[in-house]
């Protein structure tokens, strides 16, 4: 098993959310294998017992959220951030890197210093969320790294997504376009195109284009991949996470305000929580399709259950090989692009 690279200083929760999440991780999983980096003298003392099972690189810098990607990856060399995905890079024992620092840093850190697989214009932030169907989610992408996207990159996160999901063991995903109608002439111009693009791929076999989906049709469980700019894709994503805590609220409100109710949560309650963690908080890790080595994302809100979320998440798209899916599947593709 390749070793994971932890960000432990990125992140609104800092290092104690980080080391506490990683000793859980390390502890249910013997044979993981952590470069913490970070603050050595906090770090040091709480994972001794793990002995040569962790690694750690020493700094106390860390990137804002607030600061400019490109220009705080160029100016600060000593970073977790950037340390962190050196590491990635140059060494052949280390697989992934996790972080929950700003997403913009990550995907200008990871496009930077790592590199993209050969014919990937942009890579893709690409969360798997979870549908009506026990036990089934889909894949959104892009949801927030690339604003604006052309028809063909687009085409490329479908590609990429598909493979990724040929690599979970699913022969044939189905691959829907976010769009405001279901008909193949609704849309912007570049949906429309998007939309012809893969429908040619489609009719080649080469993927399974199952066509536009709206916004209200995502949770049905009836397709494995939602592909959308980062735009209209982030937009969809933080309308989801809003409803959800919006509903929760509610519901509480609603069981806190009567006798019936407060006994109604006595019965509710746990299960309310065990459907939260089940199905809403195992979003939190996320991977950037495209990069030569895997950079998976958290929330900038992590906590240390979804930080050992996040390093489980990361051991298992390391062993995905999906740099050579990729670059194979976008040279069958790209003569049907031009």
């Amino acid at each position: 098993m390749k070793k994971i690279v932890l960000d432990c200083l990125g992140g609104d929760n800092g290092l104690s959310a980080m080391l506490a999440g990683a000793i859980t991780a390390l502890r249910e999983n013997p044979e993981m294998q952590l470069v913490l980096v970070g603050d050595a003298s906090v770090i040091q003392p709480q994972v001794a017992e793990f002995g040569d099972r962790v690694e750690i690189i020493d700094t106390k810098v860390n990137i804002a959220m607030d600061e400019h990607p490109t220009q705080a990856i160029r100016t600060k060399t000593d970073s977790s951030l950037v340390l962190g995905l050196e590491q990635l890079k140059k060494r052949e024992d280390c697989g992934a890197f996790v972080s929950a620092g700003s997403t913009g840093a990550v995907l200008t850190g990871g496009f930077m210093k790592v590199g993209r697989i050969a014919g990937v214009s942009r890579p893709a932030l690409c969360p798997t969320l979870p549908t009506m169907k026990d036990g089934q989610e889909f894949m959104l992408l892009d949801c927030g790294a690339n604003m604006d996207c052309t028809a063909v990159q687009l085409v490329q996160f479908a590609v990429m997504a598909n493979e990724y999901y040929k690599a979970m063991g699913v022969d044939n995903p189905r691959i829907a376009l976010l769009n405001v109608g279901t008909e193949n002439t609704k849309g912007n111009e570049v949906v429309k195109e998007a939309y012809a693009l893969l429908s040619k791929l489609r009719d080649e076999k080469l993927l399974n284009f199952v066509g536009n989906i709206e916004g209200d049709q995502v949770f049905h469980g009836n397709v494995d991949v939602v592909v959308a700019d980062g735009f209209w894709g982030n937009v969809l994503l933080k309308s989801i996470e809003g409803t959800v805590k919006f509903v929760f609220k509610s519901v509480k409100n609603v069981m806190m305000s009567s006798l019936g109710g407060k006994i109604g949560a006595l019965f509710l309650g746990g299960k309310l929580k065990k459907f939260k963690a089940n199905k809403m908080d195992k979003t939190n890790a996320t991977i950037f399709l495209g990069l030569k080595k895997a950079v998976v994302k958290m929330h900038g809100n992590a906590d240390a259950v979804k930080v050992t979320s996040a390093l489980q998440y990361a051991t298992t798209v390391v062993d995905f090989d999906l740099n050579a899916r990729i670059e194979a599947a976008l040279t069958k593709v790209e003569p049907l692009l031009g």
